[in-house]
C-alpha cells in the first residue's frame, strides 16, 4: 500500500528541487503550506504533491490548527517538517497521532536553554550561561563574562543574535534583537509556538574559539558540525562539514565537505557528539550538531537540532560520500529498518560547498550600496577562476530581480539572497573558488533602483 507523508512545509532545509523530489518517491506527499513559497519552489510542491493545503496567508497559531485538522483526518504514516521554527508544533502533533518522530524531549532539542541545562548535567563541553525568561532576568547578564552573546532561545539562523561588551549595551542591543525578532516572525522565521510577546533569550559567555591546533591550512571557520540520525533512540553518525570563516556577529558564510580534520580529530568529536545527543533522549529523527573548536584540541558545543542541517548539507554529503540523507530519513519514520551507513566509510569522491550570495565581502565588510539579485548576469566561472562548477539554488534563492542589501549583522540568515552550490576536485580548489566568489561578486550584480 502508498504510504502517505504529511510535509509541513516553510522555506528550510535542503534545497526543495534536490530534495522533493526523493520524499514523493517514497509514497504520497500532502503539502500543507504555513509560509509563502517563492514561486519556484511553489511549482516543486505542486509537481511533486498529491494534495496542497495553502495557510500561508493565516497567522501562525491559525494557520497550525488548520494543519492539525489536515493531519488528523488524512491519518498519514509520517508527518514532518525541515523548518527549525516548525519542529516543535509538528513533532508535538506526531506525538499525538503516534507517529514516529522526535518524542516527548522535543524541547530539549528546540529550547537553547533547556538543551543548555541538560548539557550541563551530562558533561557536555560548553559556555557558561544564564536564562533570561522575562525582560525582569535581564539582570542575570551581569553575572557572565563580557563580552557576552544574547540570542533567541528558540533561534536558528544567527537572527537577532547580539554581542554586548557591558552592561551599558544592554538594554539597546535587546532593543536591536527584538526588532530583529518582529522581521523574523513576519517572514514566517521565528517559533510557531511563540508568535507574540517578549522572546525568551539566553545569554551566553564568548567562546574563545580559534583553528590552532585544528587545521594545517588556512580559511577554515572555526566550528563545524556533525550531521546523523536517531533511529529508535540509537544514534548513527553519518558525516562531518566544516566552514568558512564566519563574518560578525556569528553568520555563515559558507558549509564545506569533506571536512579535512584527520581522522584521528574526527573520531573525537564524534564521540562528544555522541554524549550530547544521547543526553537530550530523541527517538527518531535526523540531528544537525553544531560546535566551536578551541585552542589544545578542546571544542564548545553550540547547540543541536533534531532536524536536517539547512541550506544543500543533505546535497554536499551525497555527492561526497554517496549517502543519501533524505532516503535515510525517511527510512527512519517510515519505520523501515534499512541498513545506516558507518560514519564516513566511503572515502570522499569530490568537494563541495554551499556559499551564501549575501552583501559583503569574506571579512564581513557591507557592499557599497544594494543591488539587484541577477544570476544569469554573472559569469560564475570567472569568479571561481574555473575551479568549481556553479549551481545557483533557485529554490533557497529570492526571486531574480529582488533586492541584495549590503549586510547587517543582526539580519543573520535574513541577509542571504540565496546560495551558490560549488563542486571541485579537491577541498583546496573548492576553498579557493568559495572565498573568490564572495569577494568578487559585488561589481558583477547591477546596481538597484
Amino acid at each position: 500500500m502508498t504510504k502517505k507523508i504529511l510535509y509541513v512545509y516553510a522555506p528550510a532545509g535542503p534545497p526543495l528541487d534536490y530534495g522533493f523530489p526523493k520524499i514523493a518517491n517514497r509514497g504520497d506527499v500532502y503539502t500543507c503550506i504555513v509560509s509563502k513559497p517563492s514561486t519556484y519552489n511553489r511549482e516543486i510542491l505542486r509537481k511533486h504533491s498529491a494534495e496542497i493545503h495553502d495557510f500561508s496567508d493565516m497567522l501562525p497559531e491559525d494557520a497550525f490548527a488548520r494543519v492539525c485538522e489536515v493531519a488528523e483526518a488524512l491519518k498519514p504514516d509520517a508527518l514532518f517538517t525541515f523548518s527549525e521554527f516548525l519542529l516543535k508544533s509538528v513533532s508535538e502533533l506526531a506525538a499525538k497521532l503516534g507517529l514516529r518522530g522526535v518524542g516527548p524531549n522535543i524541547d530539549l532539542a528546540r529550547n537553547k536553554m533547556l538543551m543548555r541545562q541538560r548539557w550541563k548535567e551530562a558533561g557536555v563541553p560548553q559556555p557558561e550561561f544564564r536564562s533570561i525568561r522575562a525582560r525582569e532576568d535581564l539582570y542575570l547578564v551581569a553575572q557572565l563574562r563580557f563580552p557576552v552573546l544574547v540570542k533567541l532561545a528558540y533561534g536558528a539562523g544567527s537572527i537577532g543574535q547580539q554581542i554586548v561588551r557591558g552592561m551599558h549595551e544592554l538594554d539597546t542591543a535587546v532593543a536591536r534583537l527584538l526588532e530583529a525578532t518582529e522581521v523574523a516572525r513576519s517572514a514566517g522565521k521565528h517559533e510557531f509556538s511563540e508568535h507574540v510577546g517578549f522572546p525568551q533569550l539566553i545569554a551566553e559567555e564568548i567562546i574563545e574559539s580559534t583553528t590552532d591546533s585544528w587545521y594545517a591550512d588556512d580559511g577554515y571557520g572555526d566550528y563545524l558540525s556533525v550531521e546523523g540520525l536517531v533511529r529508535d533512540g540509537e544514534y548513527f553518525p553519518l558525516a562531518m562539514t566544516g566552514r568558512l570563516r564566519t563574518i560578525e556577529p556569528f553568520t555563515e558564510l559558507g558549509n564545506v565537505a569533506p571536512c579535512v580534520l584527520t581522522k584521528e580529530k574526527k573520531e573525537y568529536i564524534v564521540g562528544l557528539v555522541r554524549t550530547a545527543i544521547d543526553g537530550l533522549g530523541l527517538e527518531n529523527c535526523a540531528t544537525h550538531t553544531e560546535m566551536k573548536l578551541m585552542a589544545d584540541g578542546r571544542v564548545s558545543f553550540l547547540e543541536t537540532a533534531a532536524r536536517m542541517g539547512g541550506v544543500a548539507i543533505a546535497k554536499e554529503v551525497d555527492e561526497v560520500f554517496g549517502i543519501d540523507y533524505i532516503d535515510l530519513f525517511l527510512d527512519v519514520l517510515l519505520g523501515d529498518r534499512k541498513r545506516i551507513p558507518e560514519f564516513e566509510e566511503n572515502p570522499p569522491r569530490c568537494a563541495t560547498a554551499s556559499v551564501a550570495l549575501i552583501g559583503c565581502d569574506s571579512r564581513g565588510t557591507p557592499w557599497r550600496r544594494a543591488k539587484t539579485f541577477a544570476p544569469d548576469k554573472v559569469d560564475w566561472q570567472t569568479l571561481v577562476e574555473g575551479r568549481a562548477q556553479v549551481c545557483i539554488q533557485a529554490a533557497q534563492s529570492i526571486e531574480v530581480g529582488g533586492k541584495m542589501a549590503p549586510y547587517d549583522g543582526a539580519g543573520g540568515l535574513l541577509n542571504y539572497a540565496g546560495q551558490a552550490f560549488l563542486v571541485s576536485a579537491t577541498p583546496a580548489d573548492l576553498k579557493h573558488a568559495a572565498y573568490g566568489l564572495i569577494d568578487s561578486l559585488e561589481p558583477h550584480l547591477p546596481n538597484y533602483s
